[in-house]
């Protein structure tokens, strides 16, 4: 059985595959990783998003080179070989950001089976599935490295509309847990990042005025998040700062998490 202090961590420079990195806070992590020195894989179903992306990056000579790969995550059985060609890419893997998630909003009571599966797939199965390929391929290689999975304050608190996305969400914490549990031996750290309410454009998961109005008078800080708060998490995670973290969720909410700062004076 290998170690932590004895197996050895690729040289410099670093390579990562981000997921979700068409918008909103998985491009914020892209650009941060490469700003870093990280080369980035993009990785999204939108793979229309990913060359705008890219072609900036190139412009505007960051330091770590981007390219793009389109992937299904709800392809499971199709993730270890997209694992094998994001490894093509650069020469190797160090680091996996799963940043892709859906927020569909979908009452309880008339919330059908497939809208259930649907974020299950995406935000739970598909980390597993991926990240278990990207573990296995860093086992063999005989080297560390680093996921982080994109948690979000639902994992501890409910919210109407949002059952599947609040489980999906939980049980991501807990796989968070089960892999620093079992990777440690190997090096790999296994970390999370739970945001509040960040503000992004998003056609895939808009959110209604009223829900942004209420959402943003319950925290404490005066204002939004932005993914650049994320990415900001994460690339700390993945430096040497946080080489002796792993199994952590680091809220990054606004103080969300310490109540709700709406209520008056009892």
């Amino acid at each position: 059985m290998s170690t932590p202090e004895s197996t050895p961590a690729r040289n410099e420079p670093r390579i990562a595959l981000v997921t979700g990195a068409a918008g909103g806070i998985g491009a914020a992590v892209a650009r941060r990783l490469s700003e870093d020195g990280v080369k980035v894989i993009l990785a999204d179903l939108r793979a229309d998003r990913l060359a705008p992306l890219v072609a900036a990056s190139s412009s505007s000579g960051s330091a770590g080179a981007f390219a793009a790969l389109e992937v299904d995550l709800t392809d499971r059985a199709s993730l270890p070989d997209f694992v094998d060609r994001a490894r093509e890419v650069f020469g190797g893997l160090d680091i996996l950001v799963n940043a892709a998630g859906l927020y569909p909003s979908a009452p309880l009571l008339e919330m059908r089976d497939d809208q259930w599966d649907q974020v299950m797939d995406v935000n739970l199965s598909a980390v597993f599935s991926l990240s278990r390929a990207f573990a296995r391929r860093l086992v063999d290689a005989g080297h560390g490295g680093h996921i982080v999975n994109i948690s979000s304050g639902a994992s501890a608190r409910a919210r109407r509309g949002a059952a599947h996305y609040c489980t999906s969400k939980a049980g991501l914490d807990m796989l968070t847990k089960a892999f620093a549990l079992e990777l440690a031996e190997h090096s790999i750290h296994v970390n999370a990042v739970s945001p509040g309410f960040i503000e992004v454009d998003s056609e895939v998961n808009p959110l209604g005025e009223e829900y942004v109005r209420k959402i943003r008078g319950g925290q404490p800080w005066p204002r939004a998040g932005v993914p650049d708060d994320i990415a900001g998490a994460v690339a700390f995670l993945c430096g040497p700062d946080a080489s002796w973290m792993t199994g952590a969720s680091l809220s990054v909410d606004g103080g969300a998490g310490t109540g709700n700062a709406a209520l008056p004076l009892s």
